[in-house]
């Protein structure tokens, strides 16, 4: 049966309105006559309001483009199909978007056109999905070689196709040597292991968490594995990857926990069977319980990384005491071989004073035949259950030394070498005075421990500081380490990298002089994080520097640039934003000022009188075209007026409010009429930083010039 009209209206309705694509008609005059609503949520205007309108009445820059595609339909009558476009629409301003259309000629029965009609989808997410992959790929590269925990890739072989330095220095064996073997051809026993997961993960097609135990270089060893299968583009298993991480030392302490833990159960046991020996089983029990919690209390402060170890060892000291030691110190060795104690704690508050006076008027030497400094020199632990006499004189630096010695009262006295790898970084000292006890086997065990985990917190806590120390530097080395002073302007600027301390951010700005009356500007946001980030910054940073003094124009030093960055070896993936500010003073007050952009956020003008104005700017990224087009405009700060140059970690604010930081920006600006660019600077700081809840997720970068009243 043919469609009746009303049928044909009610298909063409049902898809207007329920279509997940943008859907429009035009009339011969190129004016809107129907809307969808996807279409209209994608151009931010309400259905109602495109009515009688044309593209370019609604959609400025973005409606330029789409109008010579419709009298082309219109004129030659065929469709036009998959035509990409690009811009801003009102329903995100300042955020270029990316859509597919395909146009088509609309004709009555006699085949004279009606009209246009278009469906548009968007696909900036496609582009941005593609750039994404870009930045995994260098992410996955970094996370291989910085990441404290074995990582390794197998194809379908079972043959290691990528292993990375943690996993090799666990198994004892260059990265290199470990491709193309499998596991048991490596390592025996515990590889067949490691092959049956493999085959688990491939055969299931999901994620496996186990821990393998085995034998290896002459040891026992445990390791804990997150084993998943790689999917490819056809949802085919095509590897299998896996995160390993080294849990032998946990079993050890675990070993010993339950070991501490059957003994005080069996002289529950034994007091229960024998009331005679009730008493002597009780006290085993506790003391049992008591270490237990012990090595669980200082475990908590020791897992804690940080890099004020001292305190944390300070801390750990304190739990030692009374529970295994009358008085407990931790030694560190320091430069040069020069021993310090860090952590003092003894049970009685009056012996506190003592040992203070005695660690201040005799430290411990490297040389000394006993104590912290012969096991940090030897590296064997020491214990002495009954201290005679004559080792008191044998260690003593003078009389006063052995007098002050033997008023401590020292009864059993142990040092442990606190180990980190094959160095020996300090000692932990232990003693019994006062409270007459002796210590026993476990007490020896239980200190040797705690030794061995305090070395660990204290090595990682130096690695942590020295990668800090590295960061920050190589950060400050990428900025100026001052801002220039140039008659009648005024400049501020401001910098926080966000994330982890020992992490490079990606935003730079510079500020320097180009020429006799001209200044360079310069801000801007690389791709990547840490030492990529870093070697691109410096790369724009020179480039720019160098192109400013071979040539004054801003646009062509853009592009210089772009040629540089494509020049490089490794060029996919390495690209920037960068805004460029030539600053001409004017001898009457105010500045004429060159703005030419590549891809960066527009700067913001602060007149004078408190009206705050964005300058409309668009360009290509650096780095992202070979042919690139890089926007450029002149403008004029008049006196009192700022413009102020910005990274986007100011504006990008996580929730679901996507304006929100654009809206926050101009109110702080606006509120900040009169006053100087270093107050301004930092206002605009402390409100993006306060927005994110003190955690900002993205680098901030500011610079400011304004011309002085």
């Amino acid at each position: 049966m043919a469609a009746t009209p009303t049928d044909a209206y009610a298909l063409l309705d049902a898809l207007f309105a329920n279509a997940p694509v943008g859907l429009a008609f035009w009339d011969t005059e190129l004016r809107y006559r129907r809307v969808n609503v996807h279409l209209a949520e994608i151009n931010g205007i309400a259905p109602a309001d495109h009515i009688g309108h044309t593209p370019v009445e609604l959609l400025g820059e973005l409606g330029r483009d789409v109008e010579p595609v419709l009298a082309s339909v219109l004129e030659t009558g065929k469709p036009v199909v998959d035509v990409a476009f690009e811009g801003e629409t009102p329903a995100a301003p300042g955020q270029v978007r990316h859509w597919s259309g395909s146009f088509y000629v609309v004709p009555t029965e006699d085949g004279t056109p009606l009209g246009v009609a278009a469906v548009v989808i968007e696909v900036t997410g496609e582009r941005e999905a593609r750039r994404a992959q870009q930045v995994a790929s260098a992410l996955l590269d970094a996370v291989f070689g910085a990441a404290p925990v074995g990582i390794a890739l197998w194809d379908l072989d079972l043959r290691l196709r990528r292993v990375n330095p943690a996993l090799a220095e666990m198994n004892g064996l260059p990265a290199a040597e470990h491709l193309g073997h499998t596991p048991a051809e490596l390592f025996g026993e515990i590889g067949e292991t490691t092959m049956d997961l493999l085959r688990e993960v491939i055969e299931r097609g999901e994620p496996v968490v186990r821990e393998v135990s085995g034998e290896l270089g002459g040891r026992t060893i445990h390791r804990e594995g997150t084993v998943f299968p790689v999917y490819g583009p056809q949802n085919e298993i095509t590897a299998v990857a896996g995160v390993v991480r080294e849990v032998t030392e946990f079993h050890e302490a675990e070993a010993e926990r339950m070991r501490l833990l059957k003994e005080a159960l069996t002289a529950r046991a034994q007091a229960e069977a024998a009331q005679v020996r009730a008493e002597a089983a009780r006290t085993e029990a506790e003391g049992a319980r008591r270490r237990t919690e012990f090595l669980a209390r200082a475990g908590e402060r020791l897992a804690m990384v940080t890099r004020d170890f001292e305190t944390t060892l300070q801390e750990v000291a304190n739990v030692a005491v009374p529970v295994i030691a009358d008085w407990c110190t931790f030694t560190l060795v320091e430069a040069r071989g020069a021993l310090r104690t860090v952590a003092v704690a003894t049970a009685d508050d009056a012996d506190m004073e003592l040992v203070e006076r005695f660690g201040e008027r005799y430290p411990p030497q490297p040389d000394a035949t006993a104590g912290a400094g012969h096991v940090v020199r030897t590296g064997e632990r020491e214990l002495f259950n009954d201290i005679p006499p004559e080792l008191i004189d044998s260690i003593a630096q003078d009389q006063e030394h052995a007098s002050l010695l033997r008023s401590l009262g020292l009864r059993s006295g142990m040092t442990i070498p606190l180990k980190a790898g094959d160095r020996i970084i300090g000692a932990l000292s232990l003693v019994l005075s006062r409270s007459g006890r002796s210590f026993s086997g476990d007490d020896v065990a239980l200190a040797e421990s705690l030794a061995s985990r305090a070395a660990l917190a204290v090595e990682n806590a130096r690695l942590y500081a020295e990668r800090s120390h590295i960061a920050q530097t190589l950060q400050r080395s990428l900025l100026p380490p001052a801002l220039p002073e140039i008659a009648g302007l005024e400049l501020a600027a401001r910098y926080r990298a966000a994330g982890s301390q020992n992490q490079v951010g990606g935003d730079f700005y510079d500020a320097f002089r180009a020429a006799d009356g001209v200044w360079t500007l310069l801000i801007g946001d690389v791709s990547g994080k840490g030492p990529e980030a870093a070697a691109l910054t410096s790369l724009t940073r020179h480039t720019l520097r160098a192109a400013t003094l071979r040539d004054m124009n801003p646009r062509e030093n853009l592009k210089l640039l772009n040629e540089a960055l494509f020049s490089q070896p490794d060029a996919d993936g390495r690209f920037c934003t960068v805004l460029y500010a030539q600053v001409r003073p004017r001898a009457e007050g105010g500045a004429d000022i060159t703005l030419a952009t590549g891809g960066h956020l527009p700067p913001i003008l602060l007149r004078a009188g408190g009206r705050v104005e964005r300058v409309q700017l668009r360009g290509s990224l650096v780095g992202g075209l070979r042919t690139p087009e890089f926007g450029e405009r002149e403008i004029t700060l008049e006196p009192g007026d700022l413009l102020l140059l910005f990274t986007d970690g100011v504006t990008e604010i996580r929730g679901d409010d996507p304006d929100l930081g654009e809206r926050a920006l101009a109110e702080v600006l606006a509120q900040m009429r009169g006053a100087s660019a270093d107050e301004i600077v930092a206002a605009v700081q402390h409100k993006a930083v306060d927005l994110q809840a003190g955690e900002p997720r993205d680098d901030i970068a500011l610079l400011a010039v304004k011309a002085q009243a």
